[in-house]
């Protein structure tokens, strides 16, 4: 009779009722972990290798629904096999997004890699004390490649349990769905679009940038012949032509235009127009939150502010 084999720390269970949670993952943690993932493979020694990323999770618990919004990067060493990570780096970057983001918690931690490892469980234990029930994301790098169905990414919580009378840590698997906002939905639009020089497909502002670059690329090849031509005109390689030296001081001294009182003035004038136009759609986009919130507010106590006023007669 086969025995059933005892689960060591860091291993996946599966759970009969599945998670007590309501995760929500947003398409930008997904951009960032795949976007850490390629620069540490392009990186690498032999640019094929993938090696291993970590970082952490930030967005909103509320009760049992929690939202994966933003994530970052961790700096971390390797100290005799073990990962290390660098808790006052984590903490820095915690206050940094609690500036900006004042709701936002750390959530938990993500890596890449094909599945959970015993190690795994030394680096959750060092999210620990930033949560005290973090949630660890894996994304696969290579099953993206093999498989187009589906998305490469594995939810773990953790939990203890008792075996062989010592508390021991396990990971299971969670279930999650991905939830987008229109600015989100947009973007990820823009970058699906993306393709290189020469590809059929792409986004008007990817046109439009490809656009100026070639420009600027024309500018600077233009900018270099001249320069290659003054130097080797001032060494006598090339005989001097007067009337194209002419022309090129004339460039040159156009230059210095931009330095006027006036074009300081036209400048400053468009560049507080645009803070403006910055700030009125702050506070436009400020008004219609709070418009929102007293609607619902009278919404919500209607009934019992009209009980109110009917007391005063």
């Amino acid at each position: 009779m086969d025995k059933e084999k005892t689960p060591t720390p860091g291993s996946v269970i599966e759970k009969e009722g599945g998670s007590a949670l309501n995760i929500s993952l947003h398409p930008l943690v997904i951009i960032n972990i795949s976007d850490h993932a390629t620069r540490a493979r392009m990186q690498s020694t032999d640019g094929k290798s993938q090696p291993r990323v970590l970082g952490a999770l930030f967005g909103v618990q509320s009760g049992r629904n929690v939202e994966i919004f933003n994530s970052f990067e961790i700096v971390y060493t390797d100290v005799e096999g073990a990962l290390v990570i660098d808790t006052e780096y984590v903490k820095a970057k915690q206050e940094q997004f609690s500036l900006v983001f004042k709701n936002y918690d750390l959530l938990g931690w993500y890596s890449t890699g094909s599945e959970c490892k015993p190690k795994d469980i030394e680096i959750h234990q060092q999210f620990i004390p930033f949560n005290e029930s973090p949630l660890y994301l894996l994304l696969d790098p290579i099953a993206s490649k093999i498989n187009t169905r589906g998305l490469p990414i594995t939810l773990y919580e953790s939990e203890l349990r008792i075996i062989n009378d010592e508390p021991t840590m396990l990971f299971s698997k969670v279930q999650y769905k991905i939830e987008t906002g229109e600015a989100e939905r947009i973007a990820v639009d823009h970058v699906a679009h993306v393709m290189p020089t020469g590809g059929e497909a792409g986004s008007q502002l990817t046109a439009h940038l490809m656009g100026t670059h070639n420009a600027i690329k024309m500018l600077h090849t233009k900018i270099k012949i001249l320069k290659r031509f003054l130097e080797a005109t001032a060494k006598g390689e090339v005989k001097a032509d007067h009337g194209l030296l002419r022309q090129i001081a004339g460039l040159c001294n156009l230059l210095p235009a931009i330095d006027t009182e006036a074009f300081k003035e036209d400048f400053l004038n468009e560049y507080n127009d645009a803070l403006l136009v910055t700030y009125l759609s702050s506070i436009t986009k400020g008004a219609s939150i709070i418009n929102d919130m007293v609607d619902r507010y009278n919404t919500a106590y209607d009934r019992q502010g009209r009980r109110r006023g009917f007391g005063f007669f």
